[in-house]
This record gives C-alpha cells, structure tokens and sequence, in this order.
C-alpha cells in the first residue's frame, strides 16, 4: 500500500513539473505568429510535441495514428492537399473546419448528378471513363471518351477545371494525379459522381485552445507534405 501511494505521489509530482514546463512554452506559442514559430528550434521541437499528443487524442480517429489517413480521410503525410497545404492553409482547415457548420469552415461540395437527375446513366459511365483516362487509368471496352469529354466540359471543369486539375478554393480534387480520397476503381467514381460526397471535417476552435490549433498545424505542416509559404 505504501509504495503503491509513493509511486502515485511520483507520477503526480512528473505530471505538475511538466505542467510547470508546458505552461511557459504553451504562453510562447500563444504569443508568437504562427509563420514563426519554425523558425525557433525549440519552440518548434515544443510545438510538434504538443501537436502530436492533441493529433493522437483528436485526428487520429480518422486520419489515423501516423496521419495516413483512410477511405474518404486524406493523408497528411503526402503533398496532394485538397484546400491547401501552405501552414495558414492547415491553421485555417483544422479551426475552422470542412463542411462543419461554421460560417469561416471549408464550403465545397460535390454535387450528386445522379440522383438529383441532372446526368443520366449513360452520361456518368461516359464521364467517368473520361476522368479514369486522365490519370492514365485504362478505360472500359468501347467507352465513348468524347461524349465523356463534353459531359465534362460541360458539369465538371466549373470546379475541377477544363484541366482537371482541381481548385483548392472550391476543393475539388486534382483528377490528373494517382491520388484518389475514395478510390479509382470504375464503380467507386460512377458512385461519386452519382450520389456526390461530402465528407465533414470538424471544427476545432472552441474545442481546442488557440496554441494547441497552432501546434497541431506546425505538427501536420511538419509531417513530411507541408508545403512552403
């Protein structure tokens, strides 16, 4: 009994003495701009520590424990970011949110042209073997790739682009690239494009505190994808 109420005492008094460091270091973070803190070896050794633990304990759930993210969850690590990957692009996604109800959240959406009727069957397997053949994907035996194009042209390059390139400001994916959140496969797309997507990112201000956004950001930026700027 009396060691086991020593060994309490001990991980209390190791709890309070980093408490007694991270407050300091967490009033740091707080005080400094957020496209500085890199800049400072030890604040950003401090900032990456705090924002793996608050990554464990809030993102990981989806995004999984190594930011490698899952069907229809992005990875992190990677440098293919749908809204942006600068670190004021991250700060402002992991605050605000993607599609969370708040007003200053991520907004786009993929709308479903199945089932709201504006493309017919025929017209989504056209399209869809387009998209496939613009990441070099092969297409299905005598798909019409030219009636594909112009359902194109004509639903899609408004928010992927007459390239297919994507806009992080809408974010609507790169469809160029070997990327895909949920999968390339024919069936997976021709789901996409019927039904459309949505994913909901929440919103994290209010749940988590001012520098724990700003070390999380640092953390995710740092991860391996982050871009410059």
């Amino acid at each position: 009994g009396v060691f086991g109420w020593h060994a309490r005492s001990a991980v209390v008094t190791d709890l309070n003495q980093l408490k007694a460091l991270r407050g300091p270091m967490m009033v740091k973070l707080s005080n400094t701009p957020l496209d500085k803190i890199e800049a400072d070896p030890q604040l950003l050794d401090f900032a990456r520590a705090a924002g793996h633990a608050a990554f464990a304990d809030n993102c990981a759930p989806c995004h999984g424990a190594g930011g490698g993210g899952a069907k229809g969850y992005p990875n992190l690590n990677d440098d293919d970011w749908l809204w942006g990957g600068k670190l004021a692009d991250i700060a402002q996604t992991i605050t605000y949110g993607v599609r969370s109800g708040n007003d200053k959240g991520r907004q786009g959406e993929m709308p479903s042209f199945g089932r709201s009727g504006i493309l017919k069957p025929e017209q989504i397997t056209a399209v869809a073997n387009y998209v496939r053949s613009l990441s070099g994907l092969p297409t299905e035996a005598g798909a019409d790739l030219a009636a594909g194009k112009k359902v194109f042209a004509d639903n899609c390059v408004v928010c992927h682009g007459p390239d297919g390139k994507g806009n992080r400001q809408l974010g609507s994916a790169n469809l160029t690239d070997k990327i895909w959140l949920y999968g390339s496969d024919m069936k997976t797309i021709v789901q996409t494009i019927t039904n459309g997507r949505g994913g909901v990112m929440p919103a994290w201000t209010g749940r988590l505190s001012e520098p724990t956004i700003k070390a999380l950001a640092v953390f995710v930026h740092t991860l391996g994808g982050g871009e410059k700027g």
